[in-house]
């Protein structure tokens, strides 16, 4: 296993520092080291108090690591004082070998100090050329090309700024520009400009992104991961912990640097589970029956499911032949449209809810649902032409329509409009419980 060493403050309220590095290390599957260089009292509202170590224990710390454990890479943070910041320069400068990403801390996003003032020349003089990587973020970077960043020229330009510092590669963060897209800019060693681009989160300020973001590039690079590469794979990993961010105190939101792990688990368990449902299904008597003409389909969101890629259902739908229903292929994400549109709808409304099918419209049908559900309907001919011009959006806008009138209808129906098959969906918290009302249904009325 590959070892990365992180060189940083400690967080008391875990969400940066040390505790989001290891964190990082862990979810990528590298064995994470640390040197401790303070102690912060803090948490997601401000820092209260910050406690330097002895650069004796510093240096001793990263020693004891190299001499048994040979780090892959190593990521440097918080170092706060001019003293702390030559027993790490002794200790990592003739480490020629091993790639050092630095993430240049100067003061924490609630806003406290984290670099002394005197020790900043020091910083720059010793820090910045000893390293593989630097991270500024804009702040960061104002600061170290001594430019004012407006623009992604300006950006551009404070990037080779800081290189002329010594820095082999320079990556500009793109998080605290204020524009639709984040954009995160690399100058490799080369010369050449490397973007990485993603839409902007509805998120105003986070806590712990730059330490995930900077140890999660130390951990592709222990993993021999050339640099773009390892930028990109970070970017992308950080997107996730921020998008899955966590409110746990009463100040910034905290990237959550496992939410890949989580996110990977329970689309395992989406697709076991609805797996399981659709065998079950497929040998339900007579459900064959209630296949409309445009086939089935049976779907399953994640729990913070945003779009259809977030949705598994059945690639080629579930299909009758003869007298039995059987699925066309295998279970993924992402592969269907009206019946996830659907369930994206709802979740909005009623988040449990994240499961559903459809099934042929038909009076009796639609009898006995409401004889066992909640049920409402919506007339997709007064759909408004500026949704039927709009791609996806009939579905959305007709189960929204239904749950207007009934919040709780766990049974959505329409009757159809020119080119369009009526249709009835059913939901459920989950696929055993929608293949439990099919069975409800079926056993109802055997005559449907």
């Amino acid at each position: 296993m590959k070892v990365v060493l992180s060189i940083a403050g400690s967080d008391s309220g875990a969400g940066a520092g040390i505790q989001a590095d290891l964190k990082t290390f862990s979810a990528l599957d590298v064995y994470g080291c640390t040197a401790i260089t303070a102690i912060t009292a803090q948490n997601t509202r401000n820092v209260a108090e910050i406690f330097a170590m002895s650069p004796s224990i510093v240096e001793q710390q990263i020693k004891s690591v190299m001499m048994d454990m040979q780090p892959s890479a190593i990521k440097i943070g918080m170092v706060y004082s001019t003293p702390i910041i030559d027993a790490v320069y002794r200790s990592v400068n003739k480490k020629s070998k091993i790639p050092i990403v630095l993430d240049p801390i100067l003061a924490a996003g609630t806003g406290a100090k984290l670099l002394l003032t005197e020790a900043y020349q020091s910083f720059v003089s010793k820090l910045i050329p000893s390293s593989t990587l630097i991270t500024p973020n804009r702040m960061e970077a104002e600061k170290l090309a001594d430019i004012m960043i407006k623009s992604e020229n300006d950006a551009i330009e404070a990037a080779k700024k800081i290189k002329k510092l010594g820095a082999k590669n320079v990556l500009v963060k793109g998080g605290h520009f204020a524009s639709a897209q984040i954009t995160d800019l690399l100058l490799d060693s080369k010369g050449n400009i490397i973007k990485f681009t993603n839409p902007r989160l509805q998120i105003k300020e986070i806590h712990g992104s730059g330490c995930n973001f900077s140890s999660a590039v130390a951990a592709y690079l222990a993993k021999g991961i050339v640099l773009s590469d390892a930028c990109r794979m970070a970017n992308g990993y950080v997107n996730t912990a921020i998008r899955n961010s966590v409110t746990v105190g009463k100040g910034l939101p905290i990237a959550s640097p496992f939410s890949s792990i989580y996110r990977d688990a329970n689309r395992y368990r989406i697709l076991v589970e609805l797996q399981q449902a659709v065998e079950q299904l497929s040998t339900l008597d007579r459900f064959h029956t209630l296949i409309p003409e445009t086939q089935t389909n049976f779907a399953y969101a994640l729990s913070n499911a945003i779009d259809i890629s977030d949705v598994a259902a059945v690639r080629g739908r579930i299909i009758k032949i003869e007298n039995t229903a059987v699925p066309a292929s295998y279970i993924k994400f992402g592969v269907s449209t009206h019946v996830a549109s659907a369930v994206i709808a709802y979740m909005g409304i009623n988040p449990d809810f994240r499961s559903a099918i459809n099934i042929r419209f038909d009076r009796r049908i639609v009898g006995v649902c409401k004889s066992l559900f909640s049920v409402s309907s919506y007339d997709r001919t007064q759909e408004p032409k500026k949704i039927k011009r709009r791609e996806g959006s009939s579905v959305a806008w007709g189960i929204l329509a239904a749950l207007s009138k009934n919040r709780f209808a766990d049974v959505i129906y329409h009757r159809g409009d020119i080119g369009k098959e009526p249709m009835i969906t059913i939901f459920g918290r989950n696929p055993a419980e929608v293949v439990n009302k099919i069975t409800a249904i079926l056993r109802t009325h055997e005559d449907v």
